[in-house]
């Protein structure tokens, strides 16, 4: 694992979340990326367009290879897949590569590189399962999770292996973990039209969501819901916004709770005292 990874938060993990203190206790520096785009996800749902499909997401891996990092990290799952996918359709066609070397320039975010295996996007998981890493986050924890109940909401991730990892940490620690990995409808849930930054004919499906997570959370009797993912995170919080329900487990991040194992301050304050903050600061 390289000591210095470039982070791309998007648009729904770039709040006031600490990452840098994060990053230094598990010996990693961190480089945001500057003047970062949306990665076009939830654009590219409701309109295919090769600009929101390649050039939103590339834009962003283009800036990552300016600073000579090939790969990109994120706390968003469906971030992570869009960046992927856009390099898997420049890889694909010729035509499509000068398209989009075309449309780059002008944002100075040329790609250096293109192949598959040599640059693209990851998930925060794939870091802190890092064997590493991994050694890096248990000798800075400071909080013991005895008595914990958690739902690990693992969202459309893919890689069981590295799930399996982070449940054992956990289990470490003292918690009861289960697993959930329904989709959260990642981007088909997000757009700019109100209500509260949904579409208003998705607000029904969002509801649905909320109550089968909620469903989920109270049949496990879970005190709290752990999201990998940033957008799954945000899906949920609109569900618990619209839903009629009055008993729901807290929903935290994946970063944040990070932050709350390493103890810092305003981190996990959702889960500490009801009266929290979303994010650390």
């Amino acid at each position: 694992m390289n000591k210095k990874v470039v982070y791309f938060p998007g648009c729904i993990e770039s709040h006031n979340i600490n990452l840098e203190a994060i990053f230094k206790l598990l010996d990693i520096e961190v480089e945001l990326v500057s003047e970062w785009n949306c990665c076009g996800a939830p654009p590219s749902y409701y309109k295919p367009s090769f600009f929101n499909k390649v050039v939103m997401p590339l834009r962003n891996l283009g800036i990552s290879q300016q600073k000579g990092d090939y790969f990109l990290y994120s706390g968003c799952q469906v971030c992570v897949k869009q960046i992927n996918d856009a390099l898997k359709i420049v890889n694909s066609n010729s035509m499509f590569e000068n398209q989009a070397e075309y449309s780059l320039k002008p944002f100075n975010a040329n790609l250096k590189k293109i192949t598959n295996g040599s640059t693209g996007a990851f998930h925060l998981i794939d870091i802190i399962t890092d064997s590493d890493v991994n050694k890096n986050l248990l000798n800075n924890i400071t909080r013991s999770l005895k008595g914990h109940s958690i739902l690990l909401y693992t969202g459309c991730y893919y890689d069981n292996q590295k799930i399996n990892i982070l449940k054992e940490i956990l289990n470490s620690l003292g918690a009861d973990v289960n697993l959930y990995g329904e989709c959260c409808g990642g981007e088909k849930l997000q757009n700019t039209t109100p209500v509260h930054s949904k579409r208003i004919e998705n607000v029904n499906n969002i509801g649905a969501f909320f109550k089968l997570i909620n469903q989920k959370a109270d049949e496990t009797n879970s005190d709290y819901i752990v999201a990998i993912c940033s957008m799954c995170e945000k899906n949920i919080k609109d569900g618990i916004e619209l839903s009629d329900l009055d008993v729901f487990a807290p929903i935290i991040g994946l970063t944040e709770y990070i932050g709350f194992l390493f103890g810092l301050q305003g981190c996990g304050d959702l889960i500490i005292n009801d009266e929290a903050k979303e994010f650390c600061s």
